[in-house]
């Protein structure tokens, strides 16, 4: 227990007599002055709070640290996936030509001068 031998100011407060008590005995375990031993109970209390308020910041950090986690995971996910959608996925000419196999004679008239709509889904 770290002992002060700083002038201070007295206080003065109204406690319990079983609260009394239990400081004095603190006091004679540590060998120490109740007044001793009520500062460094009360140092300890401000170690506590500040250590109290570290946690939640480093909680708060681990929280936002595994969002992070679960976003990345999604994202690898998908990146694993993409190879698979690439291989399946049709080309433009392939797409082109299916439109062109299933449409009527006038269709494929009117696409020789506006085109082939290949993007569209609607066949």
């Amino acid at each position: 227990m770290a002992l002060y031998s700083v002038f201070m100011e007295p206080l003065t407060i109204r406690i319990r007599e079983e609260t009394k008590e239990s400081l004095e005995e603190g006091a004679d375990e540590y060998d120490v002055s109740v007044s001793e031993y009520v500062r460094e109970l009360i140092r300890k209390g401000s170690e506590y709070d500040e250590l109290a308020e570290r946690l939640g910041a480093r909680e708060n950090r681990i929280e936002e640290l595994e969002s992070q986690l679960r976003k990345r995971s999604q994202i690898e996910d998908k990146i694993e996936d993409l190879p698979d959608k690439i291989r399946n996925a049709e080309t433009y000419t392939e797409r082109r030509q299916r439109k062109l196999d299933r449409a009527s004679l006038p269709q494929r008239l009117k696409w020789k001068f506006t085109g082939v709509p290949v993007d569209n889904n609607d066949d």
